[in-house]
């Protein structure tokens, strides 16, 4: 299974993967920008140590720099990685909320139409009415997104 693998699960369920997953991106983040302060810290004492002449220490924080420059690295890959994921995992999660929602609404059409006595105009106005339903389920999501976006 792949990080990205949520089409067998419950909206509820792809939705608090998802926000655990942002979470974790967060967190890299916020650990990446850590490591480039310390990076530029150990890059300055590389500089202080040339400046006084101190090639013990110089080396020593060289060393220290190269091992970050590695590690702030290997978090901007595994950042751009998990960027690319959640992006797909976004896109995963709207398709799973519609086709949720496409349930109810198939739900709610066969209450009605099991309601119709069966005459065209009743039927149609059903139709039409469930029409209006989704369409205004439609708008609500779209505002509830666009005021979180």
């Amino acid at each position: 299974m792949s990080d990205t693998d949520i089409d067998f699960m419950d909206y509820e369920a792809a939705r608090e993967y998802v926000l655990a997953f942002f979470a974790a991106l967060k967190r890299t983040q916020k650990e990446r920008a850590i490591a480039e302060e310390e990076l530029a810290q150990w890059e300055r004492r590389v500089r202080l140590a040339e400046n006084r002449s101190e090639p013990i220490l110089k080396k020593g924080a060289e060393q220290r720099v190269q091992e970050l420059r590695g590690r702030t690295a290997r978090l901007l890959e595994e950042e751009a990685a998990m960027r690319r994921k959640t992006d797909v995992l976004k896109e995963k999660l709207k398709r799973l909320q519609v086709r949720s929602s496409l349930s109810v609404d198939a739900d709610a059409l066969l209450a009605q139409l099991k309601m119709v006595t069966g005459e065209p105009d009743a039927l149609a106005e059903a139709l039409r009415d469930t029409e209006a339903s989704q369409a205004l389920e439609e708008l609500k999501r779209r505002l509830t997104e666009g005021g979180q976006g």
